[in-house]
């Protein structure tokens, strides 16, 4: 249960099925009797979302005692001690897509483990962006707009996110950290940028995250087929994460996808 109240407070906002997939084994007795127990225990609360297509889904969040438990607890499973946990909900127009967020994590950091590498701290869109907005804004204050730029592109460079002519950042909805340990022991560290697609992105927005290095999630099955089609016509294969440290590819269509 610990391991579930994890997830939702790391992501913000989780779907109750995929709650009992990814910790009760898809059972759902099992799955109902223990979420309603971190429920009883005032660690988490469900509520009712409306799906894009229409008809409801439940999801879960985790209340202020859960996400203080959640902290307590990360570093037990293998987080780092600045992973972030949150509590509350986001915008309900922003529930579905937050849902598919974690389905993309959650898949993202499957086909790492199978690669041998472990997840230690994931940071949502809004960490990322607070981030580098913190250190350019201070070394604005301190040093004006040049300083600014620097330290942004620094801070950027630092973190994986790719940089454009302009000096624009692009941000992706998720990026999972990792670390890679050989035979001999020796561990490497990585990161993947995770962005997840709706079914209205076009061929060129695909081919532009695609090349900014992110590791591209449909946010439905439709949106999954597309990026497929539109990275084939451009000549670009459809893989899953890769673990060399700066993100990765496109990722094959999923019933996995459909809310």
């Amino acid at each position: 249960m610990e391991a579930a109240l994890l997830d939702v407070s790391i992501h913000r906002t989780v779907a109750y099925r995929d709650m009992a997939a990814a910790h009760y084994d898809g059972h759902p007795y099992a799955a109902r009797r223990g979420i309603d127990k971190l429920i009883a225990q005032g660690l988490l609360e469900e509520r009712t979302a409306t799906a894009p297509g229409g008809g409801s889904f439940q999801t879960l969040a985790a209340t202020r005692k859960g996400a203080h438990k959640a902290q307590e607890a990360g570093e037990r499973h293998g987080f780092d001690a600045g992973q972030r946990f949150r509590a509350g909900w986001g915008k309900p127009e922003d529930t579905a897509h937050d849902v598919a967020i974690y389905r993309a994590v959650r898949a993202a950091r499957e086909e790492l483990a199978a690669q041998g590498a472990t997840a230690r701290r994931i940071r949502l869109d809004g960490e990322l962006r607070g981030i580098v907005a913190h250190r350019s804004e201070t070394a604005r204050a301190r040093a004006g707009k040049a300083a600014a730029d620097a330290e942004r592109r620094r801070a950027a460079t630092e973190y994986h996110l790719p940089i454009g002519p302009d000096g624009k950042v692009t941000f992706p909805d998720a990026q999972v950290e990792y670390t890679l340990t050989d035979e001999e022991g020796r561990a490497t560290f990585g990161r993947v940028n995770i962005e997840v697609t709706s079914p209205h992105y076009s061929a060129g927005k695909v081919a532009a995250k695609a090349a900014a290095g992110f590791a591209l999630f449909g946010s439905n099955g439709k949106a999954a087929r597309n990026i497929v089609r539109h990275l084939v016509r451009a000549g670009k294969a459809a893989t899953g994460p890769d673990t060399n440290a700066r993100g990765g590819s496109s990722r094959p269509p999923s019933d996995l996808f459909e809310i």
